[in-house]
């Protein structure tokens, strides 16, 4: 499997940690972020592969609904988008096919998430074959 570049924008540390460690043992480029205005800087630099999002950062400067709205302009706005949320799983039901379609939402998970399952749905958006 060839590596991609993987955004992880998350305002929690230990859970953007696991992410990176998981991600990056599968071959990944993973570049971590604490908020939703640092991964918009980060797409003007380098636009990645794919895009993980924490909807719900408290004390972010720009958080996960807003960066969705920001998007839509930037080198990104093709990116595909997994949501890791503790919203998840209301965003999967109110969520609609066409919405999700326009926002490049590839994936919906909700917190706390299967390991199996994380990285089933990675590659799943990444079209690649899963090797654990």
């Amino acid at each position: 499997m060839t590596g991609k570049r993987i955004l992880v924008v998350e305002d929690d540390a230990l859970l953007r940690d696991t992410c990176v460690d998981i991600l990056g043992s599968q071959g990944h480029t993973i570049v971590a972020v604490d908020d939703g205005a640092d991964a918009l800087a980060e797409i003007a630099r380098t636009p990645p592969d794919v895009i993980v999002l924490d909807l719900l950062m408290p004390r972010a400067k720009v958080d996960g609904l807003e960066f969705l709205s920001r998007i839509a302009g930037s080198a990104a706005a093709h990116t595909p988008i997994v949501i890791l949320s503790a919203l998840g799983e209301v965003m999967a039901r109110e969520v609609s096919a066409p919405l999700a379609t326009a926002l490049c939402i590839a994936a919906i998970l909700g917190k706390p998430v299967a390991l199996d399952t994380f990285l089933r749905e990675i590659d799943r958006v990444l079209g690649a074959e899963m090797f654990l």
